[in-house]
């Protein structure tokens, strides 16, 4: 049994899964007796449940929408918005600048005329001078319509607005393999009012640490191996409101800190911490694995410290004592008609694993093509699992630019990393012309952008050579210079086409696909 639900606006997913529970029932049971279909839509409100202000005016909304169950009702019409504020009296003013609405001491009356109107009302509220931190009101709001039931629905106001930022971790160098490092967190409340709501601190690293789930109200989360380079851990704990509430220019810190180990496949990991207040009824997700220990607590911070964040956010780095041997692979194959695939490989020995951060490689492949030769394209993937990784054209001495075919000098760039005992491969079209005359390219590791160090213990393999046979069928000679003219080869654009399609260059099928990172 199938449901079917008429929405006279949008819904988002979570409101309707809330309304269709029965419809659910049903078709898990087919003996339940279907309830029956309403004569006329259902109105439902959005709006948050809770707002703070201060002196300054900030900016909320409500909006509103209307469903049938499938019952092909009367579109709703003449549909009303009352926004009830006269409890907010001596507490909080509010304001709507819209042509259609009213105000009559506080009681806004919104009046859309036309089904094409939006159902979303934008207001202003501001705290009323000499309203004590903590004060609370309640806004109401009701709507109703003809072909319509009406509903109503209440948001607490409240005087004060919490502000928390947090502390700086000072990073860790030269940790050894196998040893536990401490993570822990000071918080700070510079707003005006005691924390009202639930306190989440995330934790979310790359790199290969690994955090002791030691704590009941911290949820554990991972994705891939520790060794792979696109791998994140992260810890969320969430800290109620009461005890662990965080008083007006307050300062505390964790009970305990988090625990994490340093696993051998670390070189440099990067944990990204942050603070936030929940707004009631939000679950914060972020884990799969529940800590078993006691609850995690927070207490008022003793000592000095090591001063704050400006915002919510931090970022502090575990540098192991540890290496990664990334060596240079080439190889070159026939393909026709004077061309070649190029492909070349950075291989990492170990036995840390290299990760890049923030989308900043952590190693980059220089490849110079012989004279005599020129790319004509790439194949490129952009998928985490995938083996093909980007080629950049070296423009001057250390600039770069998008891939451009026509040219001998390209810098390949490792995107995510290589775990140890992996490889990143970029492959390379390549044609040469009756100018060549056997001389070889070379392909060189070097460390990326990411700027961290490798401390590789073997620079003997990061160069590597490579040539190409006789051409079939020369293509016309290099005049000068690294191009080929309109002539020969062509000095063609590459052009990255949508997630999944091919653009064809120079004979050459450029593969190129795109997938968000996680992280």
């Amino acid at each position: 049994m199938k449901s079917k639900c008429t929405v006279f606006g949008a819904v988002p997913a979570a409101v309707m899964l809330a309304l269709t529970p029965s419809a659910a029932a049903v078709a898990d049971d087919p003996s339940a007796t279907p309830s029956p279909l309403p004569t006329q839509a259902y109105a439902t409100i959005e709006a948050e449940k809770q707002l703070n202000v201060g002196s300054a005016a900030q900016s909320a909304h409500v909006s509103w929408m209307f469903w049938d169950d499938g019952a092909q009702v009367p579109v709703p019409t003449n549909e009303t918005l009352v926004i009830d504020a006269r409890d907010l009296a001596g507490i909080a003013s509010l304001t709507v600048d819209d042509p259609r609405c009213e105000d009559d001491e506080q009681v806004i009356t919104c009046a859309n005329t036309d089904s094409s109107q939006s159902r979303s009302v934008e207001f202003t509220l501001r705290a009323d001078a000499g309203a004590a931190p903590g004060a609370d009101g309640t806004i109401t709001y009701t709507v109703s319509a003809d072909h319509a039931t009406g509903t109503t629905a209440n948001a607490k106001v409240v005087v004060g607005i919490p502000n928390l930022i947090v502390g700086k971790l000072p990073d860790v160098t030269n940790a050894r393999i196998g040893s536990r490092v401490d993570v822990p967190l000071r918080l700070r409340n510079t707003g005006d009012l005691a924390t009202d709501r639930r306190v989440m601190l995330r934790w979310e690293s790359v790199g290969g640490l690994v955090f002791d789930r030691e704590f009941s109200n911290c949820a554990y989360g991972e994705n891939h191996e520790p060794s792979d380079p696109g791998s994140q851990i992260s810890v969320t704990c969430v800290f109620p409101v009461g005890p662990d509430s965080v008083p007006a220019g307050a300062t505390m810190e964790l009970s305990s800190p988090l625990t994490a180990m340093v696993s051998e496949h670390v070189l440099t990991a990067v944990t990204d911490y942050s603070v936030e207040l929940l707004r009631p009824g939000v679950e914060p997700g972020g884990g799969s694995h529940q800590g078993t220990g006691p609850a995690l607590t927070l207490v008022r911070a003793s000592g000095a410290g090591g001063g704050f964040e400006k915002g919510a956010e931090g970022r502090f780095t575990v540098a192991a004592d540890n290496s990664a041997d990334l060596a240079a692979e080439a190889t070159t194959e026939p393909r026709g008609a004077g061309g070649w695939a190029l492909d070349i490989s950075a291989l990492n020995h170990g036995p840390a694993s290299a990760y890049g951060i923030d989308d900043k490689s952590v190693a980059t492949v220089d490849v110079v093509l012989p004279k005599g030769a020129v790319a004509t394209g790439i194949i490129f993937d952009e998928e985490e699992d995938s083996p093909y990784g980007p080629c950049l054209l070296r423009d001057g001495s250390t600039r770069t630019a998008p891939f451009e075919a026509g040219h001998r000098h390209y810098v390949c760039t490792v995107p995510f990393g290589v775990a140890a005992g992996k490889s990143q491969l970029f492959e390379l079209r390549v044609k040469t012309s009756k100018a060549y005359d056997g001389a070889k390219g070379t392909a060189t590791v070097r460390p990326g952008p990411a700027g961290i160090p490798l401390h590789d213990p073997d620079a003997s393999n990061d160069n590597v050579t490579f040539a190409f046979g006789t051409s079939a069928t020369p293509t016309a000679a290099v005049p000068s210079g690294d191009t080929l003219d309109a002539t020969g080869a062509g000095r063609t654009t590459l052009i990255a086409t949508a997630a999944g399609c091919a653009a064809l260059l120079g004979g050459v099928v450029i593969v190129v696909r795109r997938r968000r990172r996680s992280h």
